[in-house]
């Protein structure tokens, strides 16, 4: 059963958000310390301390979720001190990791909503419920959530399920981001081949009668570096705007620009990652989760970190290998 829990004072209705859009701006920038962290730290923490990683100095704010003892954040989208966070259950067997979104106050960590699992049908087809959750933006049409087999339209102020979309072989929602002109990309994840971005024209999608999304519905298709998780369009940096795309494990995360050139030491387990203003970035990161950190030698990681892009032109180049 479909369960959506909202939070006492959340004041939303229809597509109405709780907070105004504005620039995140910088404020006392890193690193970040345990203390700073917004939201009610984990139990499972062995010590009261974060871990240092390659340009944290950038950090200027981190978020504990409070979603559930398994939950694996990996996609994030925001809007003013709102943010969206999509993941699974780490913890339940592998083909029962279902999906959940959880809504956030950045400023608190409070959660203001959450729906948990994602379930709905692909037109009048069987009932279906969301795996893995790899990806999610914001449009003005809603939450767009991907995963390997499917694309979902989520209402972002009541996270009603509005549409579900099959997604035809080869295609595969592994990460999501949009493009300077609101275009969707859905990414598909290899571990050791290229991925590749299927660009979509959302207001086509929203019109369309069609269940299946196939490669002929995509408006181009372009190259990914291989075990991508997360990307974000920006001009990180400065130069032209293009997709930045994120290699992670759980120990070492890399940012690599739109030339396959550029590539910047990152946050450890960085996935989903979505722009705030110019020059801030928030990243979901699930090094610090319970799932991972029970496993050992996982740096403390908050699941949700700002950095500040300033100086991103400097940032050092990684020190580790994805």
């Amino acid at each position: 059963m479909l369960a959506l829990a909202l939070a006492a004072g959340a004041g939303c209705t229809g597509s109405r958000l709780p907070f105004p859009d504005h620039d995140d701006r910088r404020s006392g920038c890193g690193p970040l310390t345990y203390d700073e962290v917004r939201g009610r730290p984990p139990a499972y923490l062995g010590k009261p301390a974060l871990d240092r990683f390659a340009n944290d100095h950038a950090v200027c704010a981190g978020v504990w979720l409070r979603t559930g003892r398994g939950f694996v954040p990996q996609g994030v989208a925001t809007a003013g001190w709102a943010a969206w966070v999509s993941g699974f259950d780490g913890d339940a067997p592998l083909h029962h990791r279902y999906c959940a979104i959880t809504q956030v106050d950045l400023r608190t960590g409070r959660t203001m909503a959450r729906l948990d699992p994602v379930a709905g049908q692909v037109g009048d087809r069987d009932p279906v419920t969301c795996r893995h959750g790899g990806g999610l933006v914001r449009d003005a049409h809603g939450l767009w959530l991907v995963e390997t087999s499917r694309l979902w339209l989520i209402d972002p102020g009541t996270l009603d399920v509005r549409r579900v979309w099959a997604l035809a072989d080869p295609l595969r929602g592994s990460f999501a981001l949009l493009d300077g002109d609101g275009r969707l990309g859905i990414g598909r994840w290899y571990p050791h081949r290229p991925g590749r971005v299927d660009w979509f024209d959302t207001d086509a999608l929203v019109a369309s009668t069609a269940l299946d999304i196939t490669p002929a519905t995509a408006q181009r298709s372009t190259p990914a570096p291989r075990a991508t998780q997360g990307a974000v369009w920006g001009a990180l940096g400065g130069g032209r705007p293009g997709a930045w795309f994120v290699q992670s494990v759980t120990r070492c995360g890399v940012l690599v620009g739109p030339d396959g050139t550029r590539r910047r030491a990152f946050v450890p387990g960085a996935e989903g990652m979505s722009l705030a203003g110019r020059r801030s970035l928030w990243v979901v990161s699930e090094s610090g989760t319970r799932h991972y950190q029970r496993l050992g030698g996982r740096p403390v990681v908050p699941m949700l970190v700002r950095l500040d892009l300033t100086d991103f032109a400097s940032w050092t180049r990684p020190g580790c290998r994805v």
